[in-house]
């Protein structure tokens, strides 16, 4: 892992070294805050270390749910396909959100399990280089997840372009900019 640390809010304390992590397994364990330090550790029994990630998709949805301005105001999440799950990864003011389930409509159309704004997408798609656990590996050692977020330096739209850039095969998405290119650097 990576020596960044996450930070997001929880009411008015702000929490470090803890992103918010929701499994849709039917365990009881749905809805959690789990410290940095335990999420690979999670995820290697939830999953093991070899589960290939088949596509890496950036999502968006409406900030408001009367919006006119949702082609350039809007939320971004990435959404990954593996063997088995369907996992989503987004950054806001309250933190790193992680959710996995077995239908992709779970994390496309709920965050934290609360139904989401008008949902469009993907807006960027391509296959993966990563296992789940290698991307998260990587994940972290960018500094993504530790990066304190700011709604216009380092917003939801920059978490999602890193993330996507980092795991695509072959494109880079950036806010308001999709292109491809031969290598994904």
């Amino acid at each position: 892992m990576g020596v960044c640390a996450s930070k997001g809010k929880a009411g008015n304390k702000y929490l470090h070294g803890v992103l918010y992590y929701d499994i849709d397994l039917g365990l009881g364990i749905r809805g959690k805050f789990i410290p940095d330090e335990e999420l690979q550790e999670s995820l290697k029994k939830l999953i093991g270390t070899n589960e290939r990630i088949l596509n890496v998709c950036v999502y968006k949805n409406n900030l408001f749910f009367v919006q006119i301005t949702s082609w350039i105001l809007y939320h971004a999440f990435v959404v990954l396909q593996t063997e088995n799950w369907w996992w989503s990864i987004e950054k806001n003011e309250e933190g790193v959100t992680i959710q996995g389930s077995e239908f992709r409509e779970c994390v496309c159309n709920d965050y934290r399990m609360k139904a989401r704004k008008k949902v469009g997408g993907p807006i960027a798609e391509d296959t993966c280089r990563y296992s789940f656990y290698q991307f998260i590996d990587v994940l972290y050692g960018s500094c993504a997840v530790g990066s304190a977020y700011h709604l216009v330096k380092n917003n939801c739209k920059d978490f999602s372009s890193l993330v996507f850039n980092v795991a695509a095969s072959s494109k880079f998405w950036y806010p308001g900019v999709w292109h491809t290119s031969s290598t994904a650097g």
